[in-house]
């Protein structure tokens, strides 16, 4: 059982338990197994072409055009949701090219805006090609990312310096892929593992990861132990977990407050400030939206003093800094840039991530992909309401997609037996 728990669900087939160890037997010998994890090493190499740029999207880059090239008729590569997924994101570039050339927006402005969809659009196509016939890559990819971010994070001396934003999310990976791998009924252990990192994480003011390594980590554990018929060691560890999510966000909000308070508060009001200023400008200009990268006195102003309100100090920045306001959620972002039609791609995005969860923590087979494929989903539902679209995120939402078409072409594959 190593990796794999066995226990059927409502739409399980007994082989599918044994099909991740096959996809990891012959993606070993192919080049995608290479190519997985050279991707994954550039993760924390990055550049500046018109704004950052990171040497795994370069890579991921050259990946697609070599898929389109080499796919062009081929039917078997074209197939939902892959090429739904495409068409909306299509829709939201299309979108932004609109608003941003009725709107005027400065040059280096729309080189950004339309840079970001575009390298997002050859992510996911570079990481759709590797896992579509093999998805032990993305395990691979994953693992890669992950150590190389650590040993990029210690090599710099910052391995511990700031935990929410340096060695959380690699953490979090490498123990969402490895030990469903190595451990006797690896969901299991991975799922209970995942549990108890979000409470660490809650501890460490990583509040978001957290909830959602907690959260995912505490419905498969319950999948699990009704697969293996552990019903009472369920209750009992779930009574376990629970308790101890709660004396951690004890820790956290009350033993921890002269640490971290004043953190959470302006994180906080950060948060709610860019919320409703994004809101605002959005239902001033619903579908046209505002234009990519788009910041002014006006919507500073209302940012400046919601943040004030709430915290009792103005931003303090350079004299010369405009750019502080962002909304902090990728679809209000894409809405405020490009109007409703701009998110477009996130909204159909959001919908196969919710389904994709669902599909895997309740009803799919148990087995090595099920605990990385649960925290990514949850983690990119979270990123898509509350999350800037920014930076590294064009690889995670790359990736949360990825999976969606692998969940996709399985339950397709399991319905029609």
């Amino acid at each position: 059982m190593n990796g794999d728990v066995s226990g059927q669900s409502v739409m399980a087939v007994p082989s599918q338990t044994r099909w991740p160890r096959r996809v990891a037997q012959t993606s070993v010998c192919g080049r995608s197994f290479f190519a997985a994890l050279l991707i994954g090493l550039g993760t924390p190499l990055q550049f500046e072409w018109i704004g950052i740029l990171y040497a795994s999207e370069v890579l991921l880059a050259l990946v697609a055009v070599w898929a389109l090239l080499a796919h062009l008729a081929d039917g078997h590569f074209w197939q939902p949701p892959f090429t739904t997924l495409l068409t909306f994101l299509g829709v939201t570039m299309l979108a932004y090219f609109a608003a941003d050339l009725v709107l005027g927006t400065e040059p280096q402005n729309l080189e950004r805006g339309w840079a970001r969809n575009i390298v997002l659009g050859s992510n996911f196509i570079g990481l759709y090609f590797l896992s579509r016939r093999n998805p032990f890559n993305l395990i691979l990819y994953a693992i890669s990312a992950a150590a190389s971010v650590l040993v990029y994070l210690a090599a710099a001396g910052r391995l511990l310096d700031d935990w929410k934003f340096g060695a959380s999310a690699p953490v979090t990976l490498l123990v969402a892929c490895l030990l469903p791998l190595v451990a006797p009924a690896g969901a299991l252990i991975g799922s209970l593992a995942l549990a108890t990192l979000g409470l660490l994480h809650i501890a460490l003011n990583s509040r978001e990861i957290g909830g959602n390594c907690l959260l995912a980590g505490v419905l498969l554990f319950a999948r699990c132990s009704v697969a293996l018929r552990l019903r009472s060691l369920a209750w009992v560890v779930l009574g376990v977990l629970v308790s101890s999510g709660l004396g951690m966000l004890f820790y956290a909000y009350i033993l921890t407050d002269e640490a971290y308070g004043q953190r959470r508060q302006f994180s906080n009001a950060w948060r709610t400030a860019a919320l409703i200023t994004a809101a605002d400008a959005i239902a001033e200009s619903p579908w046209m939206g505002n234009g990519s990268q788009a910041n002014n006195s006006d919507l500073q102003s209302r940012y400046d003093s919601i943040f004030a309100e709430r915290t009792g100090i103005r931003y303090r920045g350079q004299p010369t800094d405009s750019s502080t306001f962002s909304p902090h959620s990728q679809i209000l972002q894409a809405c405020f840039e490009a109007g409703i039609l701009g998110a477009a791609f996130f909204f159909y995005l959001g919908w196969k991530l919710v389904r994709g969860f669902g599909w895997c923590v309740f009803r799919r087979n148990l087995d090595v992909f099920s605990v990385l494929f649960a925290f990514c989903l949850l983690r990119a539902i979270w990123h898509l309401l509350f999350s800037p679209f920014a930076g590294l995120a064009r690889l995670d939402v790359a990736l949360a997609a990825a999976i969606v078409c692998v969940l996709d072409t399985e339950r397709r594959h399991v319905l029609a037996r």
